[in-house]
């Protein structure tokens, strides 16, 4: 008897044993997908092994019911990639395979109970009498639910199984099994191939149908075959005419897959991006280049941090080294923070490499992910551009591994399967054999200790590509200059913006807070209005005229009235955000163009068209949160001015400072891309925070020793390792309980150099209708932590079943 280890696309710990039925003559392949049965239903399952013992008796283990692939989706290596992140990120493993395959794939299978037509006979006649009254009762049910009832449905029907068992074996009812289809399958479109010339002959049969004959003149002039949906444009009874020209034997009918392409780069986007040609490199990109070329050729694992100030070409190292691989046969994966907000550099990919670069990002429907997830598979496409979970795209012969702006933490994946891409991208690398280089002006401490101790080779990229210098940084005090009203500009800052649209150039303003007003308060009782499902203020949106939650999404009309107290106009409406600024700088400057890109605005094509109107100078003042920081290159931008440089600093997480360096370093360096000098003017309240103070020096190195002098002293990363658990639910006395009952465990941890916080209320304390609280185990032996933490989740808690206790390997929020 053959036993396949199969892990099941299902929120699970491990994998499962299930035997092959022994009439298969073939028993699956290692990484194909197969339906299994999984407590009263069936489900998608991965092949994973056939180990050599089995861990359930014969007599006990249940069959694979089909199999759903001949080739497998999943590699073996990708395969090997996917069960290490199960077991490092404590992940169940069908949950990281599903991530590896495309969305709208999974297949499901229902069990019912149906009557058979001796159930309905005994049902309708005298033999229906001989049956036990309870026996009829259950036919009865059965047949007035329309003949079949869900396996898991009867016992809310109060359907008892030795019941079924007995009608079953007399044979009045059957079990039978529904198999849904996949969500998402391959698109195809009819095509009419034409057998032959259009000769005389053919034209004296069709002479009385001149349409239909001038339909076969369009097949034959289209170099033989036509799309069917084509033809139509010309002729709507197109599909008629190409129906009876089958039937006469002049053309026959075809499917051919159809590709659904939903990143068609606009000419606008290509017109901002890189030239085809590739420009000549500096002197510092050449000397990059060539190490990494070497690795390349060396067909051997190597690791890199690219350090580049902004603009100083780090894509077009990226462009060279994977043209170095291309040449060599073999494919590249680029991961970007957020492919949605970076156009130009799929512009850019695709510009140079054609159509033999495949975007993934959540940005495209299921089907155009679907089709470029296909593409890579069958090796149309050699490059995979996207976001994190393009980890796992299926490229064969992986020579390069880009991980752009690799500090950005939307790298880290914050439900489900906590995975970080960036660390995963460099075990993919190391196992295929590759070279993975970490891109970024800003780099993390981790990956620059990692290139400080040789675990990685450090490359630097000082200056600009450009002659132009890194523009000029003014940090202007808070306490000295007030801002003028709702624009947050200081006498300094307007100053420079007078000066720059004076000179026709452009401005971005950068405030990382959306939205109208912050928050909205009850200026007689005090009360504040809150997200009911989040422990955070609601966000006056002016144009949608909507109270929003920018965690959950939860909406609500402003209000009238203050719902507690009963007061009428006392509603006041305090805090800024980009909405009410943008309308404030409009003002201001009533001559100015002034666009703004946040979450509300970039919804739907709203995105692109800011970037389009931007790049064709049509705006001239774009305020913004962080999407004007990533990676965007307007040459018309001259000025940027940080309008609050201190909104993130006070956050309880020991990686604050740190995101607020890579902010304003990030957002510093749109300006001054182009001909003219730029300058940047930073306003805060804390102007002597080494995070504001290095990146107005445009000074890494100082920010890092600093940072690193801070978290050496506390063991945080990168000087020790973190895992935090994590407890939620919708009940808060029941998640503090459970909680509460980790405490004796943590008392007895037998860790040595293991300290565990907590457990305690998380900052964020309810988020999305869910209590938090957590753990932390920090440590400066990884295995130590690990060990750790799964003594901490072993089973033995007593707890409710909506309470869920998750472990967050290396986590990159505290909040």
């Amino acid at each position: 008897m053959d036993v396949a280890e199969v892990a099941v696309e299902l929120p699970v710990a491990g994998t499962y044993h299930y035997e092959v039925p022994a009439r298969w003559s073939m028993r699956p392949l290692v990484g194909a997908r197969v339906l299994v049965p999984f407590g009263g239903r069936g489900v998608t399952g991965i092949v994973v092994a056939y180990p050599a013992a089995a861990a359930v008796p014969a007599g006990q283990m249940r069959p694979i019911e089909d199999v759903l692939d001949d080739v497998p989706p999943v590699s073996a290596e990708l395969l090997d990639l996917c069960l290490w992140v199960a077991r490092y990120y404590e992940a169940p493993p069908g949950e990281v395979l599903r991530a590896a395959l495309p969305a709208g794939t999974r297949v499901t299978a229902a069990r019912f109970v149906a009557l058979t037509d001796a159930g309905r006979e005994a049902l309708a006649g005298a033999a229906g009498g001989a049956l036990p009254r309870r026996l009829r009762d259950v036919l009865g049910r059965v047949a007035g639910a329309g003949g079949a009832i869900a396996a898991r449905q009867l016992g809310a029907r109060g359907i008892r199984r030795e019941d079924v068992d007995a009608l079953v074996a007399s044979g009045l009812l059957q079990r039978t099994t529904a198999r849904s289809r996949a969500r998402v399958r391959p698109r195809t479109e009819r095509v009419a191939v034409a057998v032959g010339p259009v000769d005389a002959a053919v034209r004296a049969a069709l002479a009385r149908a001149p349409k239909r004959l001038a339909v076969l003149e369009a097949i034959v002039a289209a170099g033989g075959a036509a799309a069917v949906a084509d033809l139509k444009h010309a002729e709507p009874r197109a599909a008629d005419h190409v129906r009876a020209l089958s039937r006469a034997g002049l053309v026959e009918v075809v499917h051919r897959p159809v590709r659904r392409d939903g990143w068609a780069v606009a000419a606008d986007d290509v017109a901002t991006s890189a030239p085809v040609e590739p420009p000549q490199l500096t002197e510092p990109q050449r000397a990059a280049l060539d190490q990494i070329a070497r690795a390349v050729d060396d067909g051997v694992f190597r690791s890199f941090v690219l350090h580049g100030v902004t603009g100083s070409g780090k894509t077009e190292v990226y462009l060279h080294a994977i043209a170095r691989a291309l040449a060599a046969g073999k494919s590249a994966i680029v991961l970007v923070p957020e492919i949605s907000l970076t156009p130009q550099l799929a512009a850019r990919f695709r510009a140079r490499f054609g159509d033999r670069v495949a975007v993934l990002h959540s940005g495209l429907s299921d089907g155009e992910r679907f089709d470029e997830w296909h593409r890579l598979r069958r090796g149309q496409a050699a490059i995979a551009l996207g976001a994190r979970s393009a980890v796992f795209a299926p490229v064969d012969r992986l020579g390069v591994v880009v991980v752009d702006e690799e500090h950005d933490s939307s790298f880290k994946q914050e439900e489900g399967v906590r995975y970080h891409a960036r660390d995963v991208a460099l075990v993919r690398a190391q196992r295929a054999g590759a070279v993975c280089i970490l891109g970024s002006a800003t780099p993390s401490l981790e990956s620059y200790r990692a290139a400080a101790t040789g675990r990685h080779a450090l490359l630097e990229l000082p200056s600009r590509a450009t002659a132009r210098p890194l523009p000029e940084v003014d940090i202007v005090d808070l306490r000295t200059y007030q801002p003028e009203g709702d624009a947050m500009l200081t006498a300094p800052l307007a100053a420079a913006i007078d000066d720059a649209l004076a000179a026709g150039d452009q401005v971005i303003l950068f405030l990382n807070r959306r939205g109208f007003s912050t928050f909205v308060v009850c200026g007689r009782c005090g009360h504040a209005f809150r997200c009911p499902h989040c422990s955070v203020a609601l966000t006056h949106h002016h144009r949608s005229r909507k109270l929003l939650c920018h965690y959950c999404g939860h909406s609500e009309p402003v209000p009238d009235r203050c719902t507690p107290c009963g007061g009428a106009k006392t509603i006041l409406r305090r805090g800024i955000g980009t909405e009410k600024v943008a309308a404030a700088v409009g003002a201001r400057y009533p001559g100015a163009r002034v666009a703004r890109l946040d979450r509300d605005s970039a919804a739907g094509a709203g995105l692109h068209d800011v970037l389009r109107r931007v790049a064709r100078r049509e705006v001239d003042i774009l305020v913004g949160t962080q999407m004007v920081t990533k990676g965007h290159d307007f040459p018309g931008v001259t000025l940027v001015g940080v309008l609050c440089a201190d909104t993130g600093l006070s956050l309880p997480d020991f990686r604050a400072s740190e995101r607020t360096f890579q902010l304003l370093t990030q957002v510093a360096g749109r300006a001054g891309r182009g001909d003219r000098p730029g300058r940047v003017v930073i306003q805060t309240y804390r102007p002597e925070a080494v995070a504001v103070a290095a990146a107005g020096r445009h000074d890494y190195a100082w920010f890092y020793r600093a940072e690193s002098a801070s978290r050496a002293e506390l063991g945080y990363p990168p000087f020790g390792h973190v895992i935090a658990v994590r407890f939620d639910g919708p009940d808060p006395g029941a998640v503090r309980a459970v909680a509460r009952q980790f405490e004796d465990r943590i008392r007895a941890l037998r860790a040595p150099g293991v300290t565990a916080l907590g457990p305690v209320e998380a900052p964020l304390a309810r988020l999305k209708g869910r209590s938090r609280w957590h753990v932390w185990l920090r440590g400066s032996d990884r295995k130590a932590v690990r060990a750790a933490a799964r003594a901490l989740v072993a089973p033995g808690v007593d707890r409710p079943a909506s309470v869920r206790v998750v472990v967050d390997v290396d986590p990159v929020s505290a909040l």
